[in-house]
């Protein structure tokens, strides 16, 4: 099963040493769908046009209004580039793809969102609307280790919990980003990569 997960692209002239560093830094790209289910829209707009692959799907990932906002604010940088996994059998050939600057973090919007993730549990055990979209969650991304022998209350209990774990590794990965970015600004972009 393909897996995508968002990396970082730094600069071309970034030290070896930051380079080193940024390339253990990843984040598994699932899940954008439940931060929107709590009402977070610029962190997944974000996660989710970064997928677009080939001039089609990014020209419609442009049409978000949300990614638009975030596109007017800062310079997303919009280039071809290879994709194994996505990419046309016919040409497999390198095709456009959305890499966003991590100065979107610096956005005002994009940080509340990212305080949002380190602060906050997102999901509760005793909210209806949360166990339905821990259940759906389940549907969607199947059962995990464990949760097999489970019985249903348990494993929504258990995904409820994976799921605000979830929620708190994003904003700790966007966190650690930003971070590495204030200590050396160095330029660098946020993309999807598949593996």
């Amino acid at each position: 099963m393909t897996e995508y997960w968002m990396v970082i692209k730094p600069a071309p002239k970034t030290p070896r040493k930051i380079r080193e560093r940024l390339k253990h830094i990843s984040m598994s790209a699932v899940g954008s769908w439940r931060m929107k289910s709590k009402g977070l829209k610029y962190i997944p707009a974000i996660i989710d046009s970064a997928y677009a692959w080939g001039e089609k799907e990014v020209e419609e990932a442009k049409k978000d209004p949300v990614v638009s906002y975030l596109m007017g604010k800062v310079e997303v940088m919009i280039k071809k580039c290879r994709d194994n996994i996505r990419a046309n059998p016919k040409t497999l050939g390198p095709d456009f793809k959305i890499f966003w600057p991590v100065e979107v973090l610096d956005l005002e919007e994009v940080r509340k969102e990212l305080e949002i993730l380190l602060t906050r549990e997102l999901f509760s055990k005793d909210n209806p609307e949360d166990r339905r979209i821990a259940e759906e969650d389940i549907k969607r991304t199947g059962l995990s280790i464990g949760e097999e022998e489970m019985e249903p209350e348990q494993r929504i209990d258990s995904r409820i919990d994976f799921m605000n774990r979830d929620m708190r590794e994003w904003g700790e990965f966007f966190k650690q980003v930003y971070d590495i970015y204030k200590q050396y600004n160095i330029k660098m972009w946020l993309h999807i990569e598949g593996v």
